[in-house]
């Protein structure tokens, strides 16, 4: 798995709320010099936001003057955080009383456009009154890119600076599962440590103990295989040798639990800096989709999650 910097072209959305400095924060400690970075901030149509009424046409333009400002402050501000990093920053205002649309689908414009090969946003949960809430923006923008996805947690309350070292990796067996695990570990130093989890999904229902105990015994068989396949792809690298891996097949706890809980649950527990997943893994009994395990991962956790999408290859 030797290779450069997986990420030249990083492109952050910023708003003006401590989602976006968390992320700023969080980026800053992966920039690599000579990285290009592009800081994203929409400037929303308060025709959408707000019913209007008869409101005049110089109230109305004085809203939309109020929202450019916004916008445009939080570019600098940001600029400001990754200032002396090593990367070339570059801002780009989108205003959406000029282009039309929404916020999530601005945004996915501006990233076609662009191409990055990462993208970078901060989310902070059920706070429905903010723009910038999970699920609002970062679930729905997930299932419209090709590009990684790294969504920071306004709630994180880990280690703020210094590389990342602690990586919680979680594996279906897929090869998109794989392909997350290969870019990912470029990402991190090589004094780094691993944990390496496969998911056993309970059935935990009345009446289903017999199917249950073959579906698990047949689950766990592959977990491990998947494990070991994920312990030896870490491992294949003798440059990284001081790369330490551990491995743990986990259960769903009662009927109530589910595997995005047991993920973010064992990340919190081992106090990790980051969580990573592949967006398309199996389907099936296994049930690694985007819009079901990654998706549900990426609503819910306080630690920041990078999901990875398939190759094109």
């Amino acid at each position: 798995m030797n290779g450069p910097f997986p990420f030249a072209k990083i492109l952050v959305a910023v708003d003006s709320t401590p989602a976006s400095a968390a992320a700023l924060r969080y980026l800053r400690r992966l920039l690599h010099p000579g990285a290009a970075v592009r800081v994203v901030s929409v400037a929303e149509n308060p025709q959408t936001l707000v019913p209007l009424g008869r409101w005049a046409g110089a109230q109305l333009q004085a809203a939309r003057d109020e929202l450019r400002v916004d916008a445009e402050a939080a570019i600098k501000a940001a600029q400001a955080k990754l200032d002396g990093c090593g990367a070339q920053v570059e801002g780009q205002l989108v205003d959406l009383c000029r282009v039309g649309g929404d916020l999530v689908h601005a945004l996915a414009e501006a990233i076609s456009q662009w191409a990055p090969d990462l993208v970078v946003i901060g989310a902070r949960h059920h706070r429905a009154l903010l723009r910038w809430v999970e699920g609002e923006v970062s679930a729905p923008l997930a299932r419209l890119l090709h590009a990684p996805i790294l969504i920071v947690p306004a709630e994180y309350e880990g280690e703020r600076d210094g590389p990342l070292s602690r990586i919680l990796f979680a594996t279906d067996g897929s090869e998109a599962s794989l392909n997350a695990l290969r870019t990912g570990a470029r990402l991190v130093v090589s004094r780094s440590a691993w944990r390496v989890i496969y998911v056993v999904d309970r059935l935990l229902a009345p009446g289903t103990v017999p199917f249950e105990e073959q579906l698990e015994d047949s689950l766990m068989k592959s977990g491990q295989v998947a494990l070991k396949v994920a312990g030896d792809e870490l491992a294949a690298d003798d440059q990284q040798s001081e790369r330490r891996v551990e491995t743990a097949l986990i259960q769903t706890a009662s009927t109530y639990d589910d595997v995005p809980h047991a993920i973010d649950r064992d990340a919190r527990h081992w106090k990790a800096q980051l969580i990573l997943l592949g967006t398309h893994g199996r389907r099936g009994l296994t049930r690694w989709l985007l819009g079901s395990v990654a998706e549900r991962t990426l609503r819910l956790t306080s630690v920041p999650l990078l999901l990875v999408p398939p190759t094109n290859s």
